[in-house]
């Protein structure tokens, strides 16, 4: 596992500029992938700015896996690492919430264990936060396995955007390795939900006040997380989890009626165009060139 600083270069010329300060703690949840998370610690080591700590919880992993983990706490890096471990799988919302409520920093920063970031992600995030900002993400982007490399940012940095709760009840704006909000925020992940469990913080914290977004791709996925195709049952099982997420919010009266009923409304017209999607990919190849 190899844990040294991918980006030396793009670390030394963020560190020319003047830094902001913030107390962040990152938590990584993570089941058997002691293969990827050397590069997502990579990727924190690379930031300019580095967080308080990375709280690691590890979901019951196999036996030598959690033995490589534990290693993790006596490696040389510029932040401590703490390795929590469950007693057995829960799933990674029960994982998060366990390190969010172990975290010591002000503001809490998710990565997940396959995934990565831009050597300036808690930077151009703390630059852009404003007094009343519960919670700001920013765009991400599918690299590919073999070229980790960071993506060169636009210039200047756009800035960042209010999303209200307009913007979360059309689509989920957020990445969960993305996001970084206030550790004191009066809302959790849900344990036991596997799909758009994410989405379900997203706007609860949403309807609690300011929830900003920088739009430069900061995080980045090292996969498709919806296959090649955009079609695969995943998907399916994902907006399946949206219809839940929306049933939970509007029963905890987070939603309003007229809120809810616009996010079952954009859910069909999204069902819709993909079966839509789906007839045209299934139709001989003569007739699609007729379309």
């Amino acid at each position: 596992m190899s844990l040294t600083d991918p980006h030396p270069e793009t670390r030394r010329q963020g560190e020319e500029q003047r830094v902001p300060e913030l107390s962040v703690s990152v938590v990584i949840p993570h089941f058997n992938s002691t293969d990827t998370i050397g590069r997502a610690l990579g990727s924190i080591a690379a930031q300019t700015l580095l967080p308080l700590e990375v709280v690691v919880v590890d979901d019951c992993s196999a036996p030598e896996e959690r033995e490589t983990l534990r290693a993790l706490e006596t490696e040389s890096l510029p932040f401590p690492v703490r390795v929590l471990e469950q007693e057995r799988n829960q799933g990674p919302a029960a994982a998060r919430n366990r390190g969010w409520e172990a975290a010591r920093g002000e503001w809490i920063a998710f990565l997940d264990s396959d995934d990565s970031w831009q050597p300036r992600r808690l930077e151009l995030q703390a630059r852009a936060l404003a007094p009343a900002t519960l919670m700001i993400s920013t765009h991400s982007l599918v690299l590919p396995e073999d070229d980790p490399s960071p993506v060169p940012l636009p210039s200047p940095v756009p800035a960042p955007v209010r999303l209200g709760m307009g913007h979360h009840i059309v689509r989920n704006p957020h990445t969960t390795s993305s996001v970084l909000l206030r550790r004191d925020l009066p809302v959790r992940f849900t344990p036991g939900r596997f799909y758009a469990e994410d989405y379900e913080v997203w706007i609860r914290v949403a309807a609690l006040g300011d929830v900003l977004s920088v739009p430069a791709p900061l995080a980045y996925f090292h996969k498709d997380p919806f296959g090649t195709s955009g079609l695969s049952s995943r998907i399916w099982k994902m907006i399946a989890g949206e219809q839940r997420t929306f049933l939970l919010l509007r029963r905890d009266g987070v939603l309003s009626l007229s809120q809810f009923l616009a996010a079952e409304a954009v859910m069909v017209a999204r069902v819709a165009r993909r079966l839509v999607l789906r007839t045209v990919r299934d139709l001989p190849l003569g007739l699609k060139s007729d379309i």
